[in-house]
């Protein structure tokens, strides 16, 4: 593989990294008030134009992912949503038990995170800073909307409208891919900056990388668990099933992307004896709304930057951006830092997060990527079995 060919295939990793190295760099040399002040414009304006897009982005991908459906499948369907959400939610939670009783320990109480955030600080009346482009819905009513839309045109057979969600869905896969997802280095490096020059950087880094060891950690024992919870229900031996999946967990660790390691998912799952139109069915569909990583990932790291920053850490207040983000997670788009960009509203609106924190959380769930998207990929096949396993026997030609 050339050089060009792996910088084309991760150079939004590549970009992340040197965003990350060169804000940190141009924030240690003491840059002026002025030069603070720049990046404080550029960092307000790619905030507003993100939290805008975020619930268009929901909403497109919501509704697009249950007109595809095929309502043949009937009960399948229902029980596959229902097994995958519920992983999440116990993945999720898991994480947020480990990191809640673990984190505590990574940040010393005379560490002030919360003096490093400097967005709000010495800033110069700007007409850019002031304006505010307000989102034309919020995250929770474009959920329901969604819901509400895509049931409705299965349920009524709406082509015509049907064809304009799959024309808007395109639409704003296009915004995501070539435009939102482009312009995250710029935001990283403009905050990433600013926290260096607070002083900040290197307390972050001295503490987050022991996060990110603790997040790799919970997807590899969540993932063993899957296995051996499956193999007890399906009477299968889990270490031999996990053996199947060592290729498949590799080329996800090695794309980062689930489509791309799906056909050969495929293919490991059939060798699996599961029946073809299970595998046929259950798989793909995992593929977009079992995001187990991304639910490890992101509450993981809320967690930590709530400790960090002093921010209390309730289960009153996770639960409920968990059970949404769980929700939020068959709206990720399948480029990278989908997730934090589904998650973002829920991250603002549920747990106060500022700029500099999305930028950190945006940092830390990019490091982990690959282990999460191998975690999402393997996890697909314990549901596909769990399927077979109450379906397989039935006549499923259908599907």
């Amino acid at each position: 593989m050339t050089l060009k060919i792996i910088f084309k295939k991760y150079s939004i990793l590549v970009f992340m990294f040197l965003a990350v190295i060169l804000g940190t760099a141009i924030g240690a040399n003491h840059p002026s008030e002025l030069v603070i002040n720049i990046f404080n414009v550029f960092s307000s304006l790619i905030s507003n134009v993100i939290n805008f897009c975020i619930p268009l982005l929901i909403f497109a991908f919501i509704t697009q992912g249950i007109t595809s459906l095929k309502k043949s499948s009937g009960k399948i369907l229902i029980y596959t949503f229902l097994i995958a959400y519920l992983s999440m939610i116990i993945a999720a939670i898991f994480s947020y038990i480990v990191a809640s009783s673990t984190f505590s320990h990574f940040f010393s109480s005379t560490d002030n995170f919360r003096s490093f955030n400097v967005s709000e600080q010495k800033q110069v009346s700007n007409s850019l800073m002031q304006i505010e482009i307000k989102p034309i819905i919020d995250v929770v009513s474009a959920i329901l909307i969604s819901f509400i839309l895509g049931l409705g045109i299965n349920t009524t057979n709406a082509v015509n409208l049907k064809i304009i969600v799959n024309e808007f869905y395109r639409i704003i896969e296009i915004l995501v891919k070539k435009f939102i997802v482009k312009i995250l280095p710029i935001y990283v490096l403009t905050n990433f900056t600013k926290l260096a020059a607070s002083g900040g950087i290197f307390l972050i880094f001295n503490s987050f990388y022991k996060v990110l060891i603790v997040i790799i950690s919970v997807n590899l024992i969540y993932l063993l668990s899957q296995f051996i919870i499956t193999g007890w229900i399906v009477r299968r031996n889990p270490f031999k099933l996990l053996k199947n999946i060592i290729p498949i967990y590799f080329t996800a660790f090695a794309t980062q992307s689930s489509a791309a390691t799906l056909p050969e998912a495929i293919e490991i799952a059939k060798e699996n004896e599961i029946s073809d139109p299970i595998v046929n069915f259950v798989m793909p569909l995992c593929s977009k709304i079992h995001l187990v990583g991304g639910m490890i990932s992101l509450t993981s790291g809320a967690v930590a930057l709530m400790v960090a920053y002093g921010h209390p850490v309730l289960l009153n207040s996770m639960l409920p951006f968990i059970l949404i983000l769980g929700v939020l997670m068959t709206a990720a788009p399948g480029v990278p830092c989908g997730a934090v960009l589904a998650a973002v509203s829920l991250l603002v609106s549920f747990l106060n997060f500022d700029s500099s924190m999305i930028a950190i959380i945006t940092a830390l769930h990019m490091c982990q990527d690959s282990f999460g998207t191998a975690c999402n990929v393997c996890g697909d096949l314990p549901i596909a079995l769990i399927i077979d396993k109450l379906f397989g026997k039935q006549n499923i030609k259908n599907i």
